[in-house]
């Protein structure tokens, strides 16, 4: 079973942040620190951990880009854990919280590689 949570302490975030890198920057050859951006102190973060191991296997988060359009960035999902429904869990986790915020529309940008992953995701757009 995966639990969703948001990073608490000093450990979460590290890791929170260890898996972005690892997942979204490492593989292109950027530097560290670069799986940060300017959001981050209003965003929204979320882990998913295995509740089994305690392992963090997905990370995501959420802000509000400009009213009424909450914004997921930075979804990473590790590589061993990838197409087994981390990603789904996660991005229905964060309807769920856009539409109890009362969010209109939901956005992101992704990569071509999971553009279709996106796309089959129906309430992504607009909540």
């Amino acid at each position: 079973m995966v639990i969703i949570k948001s990073p608490q302490t000093r450990d979460d975030f590290k890791n929170y942040y260890d898996l972005r890198y690892k997942v979204l920057r490492e593989p292109w050859g950027l530097v560290k620190g670069t799986e940060k951006d300017d959001y981050e102190p209003i965003s929204q973060h979320f882990m998913a951990i295995d509740d089994v191991t305690g392992e963090l296997i997905g990370c995501a988060k959420l802000f509000e880009k400009e009213s009424g359009l909450a914004w997921v960035s930075h979804m990473a999902v590790a590589t061993k854990k990838q197409h087994h429904g981390i990603g789904k869990l996660l991005l229905t986790h964060i309807e769920e919280i856009a539409r109890k915020e009362g969010y209109q529309r939901i956005g992101c940008l992704s990569r071509l590689n999971t553009t279709q992953f996106i796309q089959k995701a129906p309430n992504l757009i607009s909540v």
